[in-house]
């Protein structure tokens, strides 16, 4: 993260992308570790990691951080809405940089995962809100269904089993 300028010394300036993650982290009221922003540097908008995939690519940055410290951290992100932990299938917990929120529709059959606008999920926080009183963190939701692929053949063999 340092880097060395041609007079030889040793700079402390961070690459724009470490000092945003820098700031985000100071908003949310935490201290700027070397731990903490190489857990935030491994994660991305958009990539679904295993903690043993943030981790691994931790690791090599900081040779002494331990596995534990990377998950206790990720669950610290998570609780202040820095990271988004869903399950995409398969019982994995994965982790994601939240720039915005976004959400997924997984096909059951060929696992297919498409983009649900955060547009149509507004209707159901405020549904839930109104209802029963309860103001819900829908910042990453994963529906469950068959793609138009597979629709088809999925309705046939429901009705068939029936």
């Amino acid at each position: 993260m340092n880097g060395t300028h041609a007079t030889g010394k040793q700079s402390t300036e961070r690459p724009p992308a470490m000092r945003a993650l820098a700031e985000r982290l100071r908003r949310v009221g935490q201290r700027v570790t070397p731990q903490r922003l190489a857990i935030l540097g491994a994660l991305e908008p958009g990539a679904h990691l295993s903690a043993d995939e943030v981790f691994a690519r931790v690791e090599p940055l900081l040779p002494g951080v331990n596995r534990s410290t990377v998950y206790r951290t990720l669950e610290l992100f998570r609780d202040l809405g820095l990271v988004s932990m869903t399950d995409l299938g398969g019982g994995a917990r994965q982790f994601e940089l939240i720039d915005a929120p976004h959400h997924h529709l997984i096909c059951h059959r060929c696992g297919a995962i498409l983009e649900l606008d955060d547009v149509l999920v507004g209707p159901l926080r405020d549904a839930i809100r109104d209802r029963y009183r309860f103001t819900p963190a829908i910042d990453h939701l994963a529906l469950f269904g068959f793609c138009a692929a597979c629709a088809g053949p999925a309705a046939s063999e429901e009705r068939d089993a029936r």
